[in-house]
């Protein structure tokens, strides 16, 4: 049975960034099949779904994440920086691997209730945790973190994690290597890395330059700052994702596209650990950005949206140009430009016919979404998770008015909560 959702606004996000104000989008199976005029694609038998009062666009794409920290919610407000250092959240210690699964499940509901379906996640213990996520239906890249700083470095398990989901885009679960930074990885590591990445066809997922104290580590090895050591371990590549990029120079950021390396912005818990944000209009455009929420105790929210208002705004003040970092290019950085730092971009990102059914139905009865002089424009700066209506992933409603399809909200709520807090 083919879903139709008919007659909805569109917010194509294709090369030339259509709208189409009323059309219906029919799904066969995991693909969008169609998109034609409103009213015109249902078929007897189908599944059709009024979307003539609503916004549709593609499912928002969270380029970086820890979705098992979930729990981890307040626990370090405040803090200076010299705290972020070891990111030793008080009490860490004291949680098992049953609470990240508990906060993993409840993590990725979130996303969806927010609009997310596609997010590329790192942790420790990912083989035990990549399973709770496939479980709630969200398109996902997973990595192992692995370091040599404190021994060496896990590639039993990486090589386990990447044996059980392979690394082909077109799976909806996917595995990736993630290096945990540029300092507590050695040259060695990172270059070993970049080997494995090469012969495996892995995406590599990393934090780079996130701190003062990382790019000290990183130039007492002998490089001018962490550009360079991406360079000489093999890193500088397009199928590198590099976290964060707080703290590169001048000459690095004007470097930075020479070697297409994609970066995950994560402007809200930058802000909060460091007080800084990457100069994102020197680069945006230049090379594959997405925005990514990182962890609960960096940032506490995981709404997309917010993230990408903050980029938008805190970028513009950046740049002292309020021209720049356009709504367009924000919905791009949303959507397809997320897609293509994840190398999902022929897949999902945008709503054309053959794309997975990956899908965001907003609903312009909210207050917040009206009026319509520029639907994009209210994604990007009224818009918020209450607007979302539906999601899907793979063509399957994972969200229906609002409602989680798979668990119950409130359950999922009440299991976090009582993780509780190890202060």
């Amino acid at each position: 049975m083919a879903i139709v959702l008919q007659g909805g606004a569109v917010l194509t996000v294709n090369a030339i960034d259509e709208l189409l104000p009323a059309a219906d989008i029919r799904i066969d199976g995991a693909s969008i099949a169609a998109i034609g005029a409103a009213g015109t694609l249902a078929r007897p038998g189908d599944q059709v779904i009024d979307a003539s009062e609503a916004l549709v666009t593609p499912g928002l794409v969270n380029v970086h994440t820890h979705a098992a920290t979930a729990f981890f919610r307040g626990l370090a407000d405040d803090r200076p920086r010299a705290f972020w250092a070891g990111y030793a959240v008080p009490g860490q210690e004291t949680f098992t691997l049953e609470h990240y699964k508990t906060s993993v499940r409840a993590a990725c509901a979130e996303f969806l209730l927010n609009g997310v379906t596609c997010i590329a996640d790192r942790l420790g213990d990912m083989p035990h945790i990549a399973p709770v996520i496939e479980e709630t239906g969200i398109r996902a890249i997973v990595g192992h973190t692995i370091t040599d700083n404190r021994g060496a470095a896990d590639w039993t398990t990486v090589e386990s994690l990447l044996e059980r989901y392979g690394t082909d885009p077109q799976a909806r679960v996917s595995a990736g290597i993630a290096p945990h930074a540029l300092d507590t990885c050695s040259d060695a590591l990172l270059k070993e890395c970049a080997r494995r990445a090469e012969r495996t066809g892995a995406r590599v997922f990393i934090h780079v330059a996130q701190s003062e104290p990382e790019v000290a580590v990183v130039r007492g090895r002998g490089h001018v700052g962490a550009l360079a050591c991406l360079v000489a371990t093999g890193l500088a590549t397009s199928n590198t994702v590099a976290a964060h990029a707080l703290y590169l120079l001048d000459a690095e950021l004007d470097a930075w596209p020479d070697y297409g390396i994609p970066i995950a912005h994560c402007p809200a818990s930058n802000l909060k650990i460091e007080a800084r944000t990457l100069p994102l209009a020197r680069l945006a455009g230049r090379v594959p950005i997405g925005l990514g929420t990182d962890w609960t105790v960096t940032n506490n929210s995981m709404d997309l949206l917010a993230e990408a208002r903050l980029a938008a705004l805190v970028g513009k003040m950046k740049a002292d140009d309020p021209t720049v970092l356009d709504v367009r290019q924000m919905v791009r950085m949303l959507t397809i430009d997320g897609a293509r730092a994840l190398g999902l971009d022929r897949l999902t990102g945008s709503i054309e016919p053959g794309k997975r059914a990956d899908l965001a139905v907003f609903d312009l009865r909210r207050l917040e979404t009206a009026p319509s002089h520029d639907l994009a424009s209210n994604l990007i700066y009224s818009m918020s998770p209450r607007s979302v209506r539906d999601v899907l992933v793979d063509g399957e409603l994972l969200v229906r008015d609002g409602k989680l399809a798979r668990e119950d909200e409130a359950t999922l709520s009440r299991a976090n909560r009582h993780l509780g807090s190890p202060r």
